[in-house]
């Protein structure tokens, strides 16, 4: 179910009230049913059947720093394509490759309003992160803002509504409003690293008062090359963050 299609351009907060309360309704009056097999899902309130979790791209061995695969055997800090490069934040966690489903799941959520997948998504993602211990490096989770032209438009943003869920799981308080982005740049798909990062210059502002001295993790659906996160993430330690990580359902490769 699609349920933003009758909302669009909407505010965004009438929205996402509207949103969380079909949430709640759905989670106590239907079954849960596995977004992929359409099968029973599993319970408590998981759209997705255990046979289908297990063959989602979980990404088994990863760099820490830059979040792309790497052998579980490779020594040292870092990887063949980050230990050479400067980058703000300090470590880059996610659960997934960029693959199938994965490239179904979070473009239906994205572009077609199919928030039921933020749930599952955003439960794994907070799941994983427990699983290797980072939520008890952090303090605060802040998803990656939306401009707000972008925003009214599309009437949610897809890495807040994962937010939700993964900060409900690992137990870090999530904070929406420590970030903005204040310009309203073009969209990254088909830009090139260097073009990616010039598109992004200058887009986030964060809040002093929020992330001063605090251990913040950011959090988004997909990580590309990485400019938009490493954006941000200056945004964030420009403005008095002790540490920055970046946490995303999803690491691509290409």
């Amino acid at each position: 179910m699609q349920y933003f299609d009758a909302f669009r351009g909407c505010q965004p907060n009438m929205a996402s009230a509207v949103y969380r309360l079909f949430d709640r309704l759905a989670a106590v009056l239907l079954p849960p049913r596995c977004l992929l097999c359409q099968g029973p899902g599993e319970l408590p309130g998981r759209d997705l059947c255990a046979p289908c979790e297990a063959d989602l791209p979980w990404l088994a061995a990863a760099c820490t720093r830059c979040g792309l695969p790497r052998s579980p055997a490779a020594p040292g800090d870092g990887c063949s394509h980050c230990r050479d490069r400067v980058q703000p934040h300090r470590a880059c966690h996610s659960p997934f490759l960029y693959d199938f489903p994965l490239t179904e799941l979070l473009p239906s959520l994205k572009y077609r309003g199919a928030l039921a997948n933020a749930r599952v998504l955003g439960t794994l993602l907070g799941e994983s992160v427990v699983r290797v211990g980072r939520h008890a490096q952090v303090n605060v989770v802040v998803p990656l803002p939306l401009h707000r032209s972008r925003l009214i438009e599309r009437g949610f943003n897809q890495s807040d509504e994962l937010a939700r869920y993964a900060a409900e799981v690992t137990g870090v308080r999530l904070d929406r409003h420590a970030l903005r982005r204040v310009l309203a740049t073009g969209p990254q798909v088909g830009l090139s690293r260097e073009e990616r990062a010039s598109n992004v210059r200058g887009a986030f502002v964060a809040e002093r008062s929020r992330v001063a001295g605090r251990n913040v993790a950011l959090l988004d659906d997909v990580v590309t090359t990485g400019a938009t996160a490493a954006e941000a993430a200056e945004a964030v330690l420009a403005a008095g963050a002790a540490t920055v990580e970046v946490w995303c359902v999803a690491r691509a490769t290409g």
